[in-house]
C-alpha cells in the first residue's frame, strides 16, 4: 500500500479522534440546565487523557507517513 495513502488514513483517524473528545464532552453535558464555556470546560475535563494521546500518536504517524510517501514519489521521478 502506498505510504501517502496510509498517512492520509492516519490523519483522518486523528481528526475523528479529535472530534470524539468534544462529542464525549457534549454527551456529559446533556442534562445540564445551562450551557456556557466554563461548564463545558468542566465536562471536557472528564474526557479521558488516553483519547488525546491516541490523537497525537495518529497525527504524528499520519504526518510521518505522508511526508515519507511524498519524498519517495519525488525521488522516483
Amino acid at each position: 500500500m502506498n505510504k501517502t495513502i496510509i498517512g492520509i488514513a492516519f490523519l483522518f483517524m486523528a481528526s475523528i479522534l479529535y472530534a470524539t473528545q468534544f462529542i464525549c464532552g457534549a454527551f456529559g453535558a446533556i442534562g445540564a440546565s445551562e450551557w456556557h464555556k466554563e461548564e463545558f470546560s468542566r465536562y471536557m475535563s472528564y474526557v479521558p487523557n488516553g483519547l488525546i494521546v491516541a490523537t497525537v500518536i495518529a497525527l504524528v504517524f499520519g504526518i510521518a507517513f505522508f511526508v515519507w510517501g511524498i519524498i519517495e514519489s519525488f525521488q522516483r521521478k
